[in-house]
């Protein structure tokens, strides 16, 4: 098994560049889930289809899921981890706890994450010091 984690700032290509990764793989034949955690569909926008709480199949080979983290994250992948428990066995993954589950906080950008008496500059300007 293995897992890749693909990072960025909003805007910087990150559902892209996983959707294109996993089509790849999968075209290879390789049995290949890409999770989304973007509040908006933009993982399924990539890929063709309407991605949510429940797996969708999106191509052979290819599984595409987006949790809903904020009501339903831990219970979701508890679940899938039951649903998937022979495959996992088979690959030597080891099951995760309820408890080890956590939500991703809320995006940077967001007003209850900025800091008081601050605000991102508009593009294409910079703040002075």
């Amino acid at each position: 098994m293995r897992t890749l984690l693909i990072t960025g700032p909003g805007g910087s290509g990150r559902s892209t560049l996983a959707a294109a990764t996993a089509q790849a793989a999968a075209r290879t034949g390789i049995r290949t889930l890409v999770l989304g955690a973007d509040r908006a569909d933009t993982l399924g926008a990539a890929l063709g289809v309407v991605t949510g709480a429940a797996p969708t199949q999106a191509a052979e080979n290819l599984t595409a899921w987006r949790p809903d983290a904020t009501e339903s994250f831990r219970a979701d992948l508890t679940a899938f981890q039951d649903r998937a428990a022979t495959a996992l066995e088979l690959l030597g993954a080891a099951r995760l706890d309820a408890e080890e589950l956590t939500p991703s906080p809320a995006p940077r950008n967001s007003p209850s994450s900025e800091p008081s008496g601050t605000r991102p500059c508009p593009r294409g300007t910079t703040s002075s010091s």
